[in-house]
């Protein structure tokens, strides 16, 4: 898929913008609170429904406006032109539309706009909690197993009740019947989530091996308990621990993707420059995968190219990048960090107090 127009209104400091863009590389440039930041939050929002800086609708929807308004005209790979409408209200609202059609769901709009984001916050991928390392695997389970989104909703709905549950309760023989839905819920959704980390361990430890040449990366999956355990005996055995703390302490809520260098912790090992080229790497090698698997590219969002790399690093990247093929948004503070990535395909947007000129 690439996006061939995107329509922005009142979204942050952008009033209105019409902009068309290159399917291949795309480089906004301006001063730092210019707007470009903004430009890539659009075209997110239009694949997830949210912005990746702030979740409230008030930070997002200029402070005069009721709504904001997004539309783009996306090319699938068999030259099918879609049109994807998306509204936010200050309540919250999403309004959908995908080819003129309404009440679809945000998980609709991920299916059809894969994409892959790369920021300055990213480094919490590798650095983070386990839950930014949940997501990645999740966004890989959701784009390659159709059950996968159904069962993710029943965990969380099962584990919400469960955990109510934990707090009134007086002995375990309460939470059987939770308990009963619960274990083949999670014991799936592991499955998958070992199923997809084994075929795309290969690429993740092949393409971190690419950018750091000098190490050797271990890439092992948790499940969020011990794998030759039970997790129905666990759940039982747990009780008394769950209760005191209100919540289920462990199961597939608690999965985590551990990355080490000969047994250590990366984040302990690496230097911010080279915690990127991770984070890099992880996400070329998702987004890579993703295009040999479903013969279509993913779009690749990247904001403030150059932080943390220096000039070598930045062509690597930018050479591994044009070989994917796909469509790829970089913002950069000035010209001369991309331009010797640019080529007679690709555009240039400059952004100024959120007015956009090509």
């Amino acid at each position: 898929m690439t996006i061939a127009q995107l329509n922005i209104h009142d979204f942050r400091n952008i009033n209105s913008a019409e902009i068309l863009p290159s399917p291949k590389f795309n480089f906004i440039i301006g001063d730092n609170g210019s707007g470009k930041t903004s430009f890539l939050e659009a075209i997110y929002m239009l694949g997830h429904g949210r912005a990746f800086r702030h979740q409230l609708s008030s930070r997002i929807i200029q402070h005069d406006k009721s709504e904001l308004v997004l539309f783009s005209k996306i090319i699938s790979t068999k030259n099918k032109i879609h049109s994807v409408g998306l509204s936010k209200t200050r309540s919250g609202e999403n309004k959908i539309k995908i080819d003129n059609d309404q009440g679809f769901k945000l998980a609709e709009l991920a299916k059809l706009l894969p994409m892959q984001l790369i920021t300055p916050e990213g480094f919490d991928l590798l650095s983070g909690g386990p839950k930014y390392r949940r997501a990645f695997i999740d966004w890989g389970c959701f784009h390659h197993y159709s059950e996968f989104i159904t069962l993710w909703n029943n965990l969380r709905r099962l584990l919400k009740q469960r955990n109510a549950l934990l707090k009134r309760s007086i002995n375990y023989d309460q939470l059987k019947p939770w308990d009963k839905e619960l274990v083949p819920v999670a014991n799936r959704i592991s499955q998958i989530r070992h199923d997809y980390i084994e075929k795309i361990r290969h690429e993740i430890i092949k393409t971190s091996h690419d950018f750091l040449p000098e190490y050797d990366l271990d890439c092992q999956f948790y499940q969020g308990w011990e794998q030759s355990l039970d997790y129905a005996q666990l759940l039982v055995e747990n009780f008394e621990r769950d209760k005191l703390f209100s919540y289920t302490t462990i199961g597939p809520h608690k999965a985590d993707l551990k990355l080490r260098i000969n047994n250590i912790p990366i984040e302990v090992l690496f230097s911010r420059g080279q915690l990127k080229l991770l984070m890099c790497a992880l996400r070329l090698a998702q987004g890579e995968f993703y295009a040999q698997y479903h013969n279509q590219a993913c779009l690749y969002l990247i904001d403030d190219f150059a932080s943390e790399l220096d000039l070598t690093k930045r062509a690597l990247l930018a050479k591994r990048l044009k070989s994917t093929d796909s469509q790829v948004f970089i913002s950069a503070v000035d010209q001369e960090q991309i331009q010797a990535m640019v080529d007679e395909n690709d555009k240039i947007f400059y952004i100024k107090s959120g007015i956009i000129s090509e």
